[in-house]
């Protein structure tokens, strides 16, 4: 990337997202980035640093309370020995500062091979800093793990790795899962005041009577516990807790969202009424909502498992059709042979 492709990548990106990038400055092409949606919150940042590789340093909000803090690295390929005591050193502010921390990019380490002399000093000072290598299967078309996610947090997870068409490395899918911790509320004392029958109100004021008394602070006070008396027995006071938003699923749609309002609706309507029809017509419609609520979590459920093993099946495609077919241009490119049409061949005759 460079600021002459700008045009281009703006096309690239879908509609609803945004894009944070870093271009390279010395050279055309290049350049790292991060795409993401218009509704969460993100701010990157670079920094001057001897290490030899690009970095873009990034923090996502998605809520007042939950950040994800993080680093993309792009490692060219080249002496592996400096970049493994530089890369702690690096990012060691960062890490130490935020316990949701994770290092992500294309590193250029064979990370599957624990035992390569390369390899392990980096997994060593990364390891003392906490940072664990999450991803566990190959992310290049030749079966090596070049595309890490080293971090700390319990909240972190890998998910999988997708083959991309356009590009010999994969697609790494990571996700970060925190649980939203709710304030504790005081519970609300209330009393069910609505639809008390008249018999029950003039009874219950007629068995507890206020007690008489010629002193008028006495008789205000009488006349008090006499009302809440006569409240306990009516409406016995229940101490309930505040509700709180929480956050809809990923399989609540649209059509549930109005299927809702229709049984709060009628929730409403028959707790005004309190009719026969207003009944009937509640338990049909509680009933259609809890039968689209299975409905939307199997088709989301199945969906997710169907894309998660295509993927899988295009990736063992891949490594299993292109990996040969790379190597043999590979040893022709090394050999020197070149294939000639059979048309421009000379003639046997």
């Amino acid at each position: 990337m460079n600021a002459s492709s700008a045009p281009d990548i703006a096309t690239a990106i879908p509609e609803g997202y945004k894009i944070s990038r870093k271009d390279r400055t010395n050279q055309v092409g290049g350049g790292i980035a991060i795409v993401f949606k218009d509704s969460i919150s993100v701010t990157t940042s670079t920094e001057d640093t001897p290490l030899a590789a690009e970095h873009l340093h990034f923090q996502i909000r998605t809520d007042p309370r939950t950040t994800l803090r993080g680093s993309l690295v792009y490692r060219p390929p080249g002496p592996r020995a400096p970049f493994s005591d530089a890369i702690a050193d690096f990012i060691s502010p960062h890490a130490l500062a935020s316990p949701d921390y994770i290092l992500l990019g294309d590193l250029n380490f064979h990370l599957e091979q624990n035992n390569d002399p390369n390899t392990t000093p980096l997994l060593d000072n990364l390891a003392n800093l906490g940072l664990k290598q999450l991803v566990n299967t190959a992310t290049h078309i030749a079966g090596h793990t070049l595309d890490p996610i080293f971090s700390a947090s319990k909240h972190v997870f890998f998910s999988h790795a997708s083959a991309l068409y356009w590009t010999d490395h994969s697609c790494v899918h990571f996700t970060f899962r925190r649980e939203t911790r709710h304030l504790r509320t005081q519970p609300i004392p209330r009393r069910q005041w609505n639809k008390i029958p008249e018999e029950q109100l003039f009874s219950a004021l007629a068995a507890n009577q206020p007690t008489l008394t010629t002193d008028p602070n006495d008789a205000a006070l009488n006349l008090t516990n006499w009302i809440s008396n006569c409240a306990d027995i009516l409406a016995p006071l229940k101490r309930t807790h505040q509700q709180t938003n929480t956050k809809k699923p990923l399989w609540f749609s649209d059509t549930l969202k109005e299927s809702k309002k229709t049984c709060h609706a009628l929730e409403k309507a028959w707790r005004k009424d309190r009719t026969a029809d207003n009944m009937t017509a509640l338990k049909n419609a509680t009933r259609e909502h809890h039968h689209l609520i299975r409905a939307a979590k199997r088709n989301f459920f199945t969906d997710r498992l169907d894309k998660n093993r295509q993927q899988q099946r295009t990736l063992q495609h891949r490594q299993g059709v292109l990996q040969p077919q790379r190597q043999r241009q590979r040893r022709h490119a090394l050999t020197g042979s070149v294939r000639i049409p059979r048309h421009f061949l000379p003639s046997q005759d």
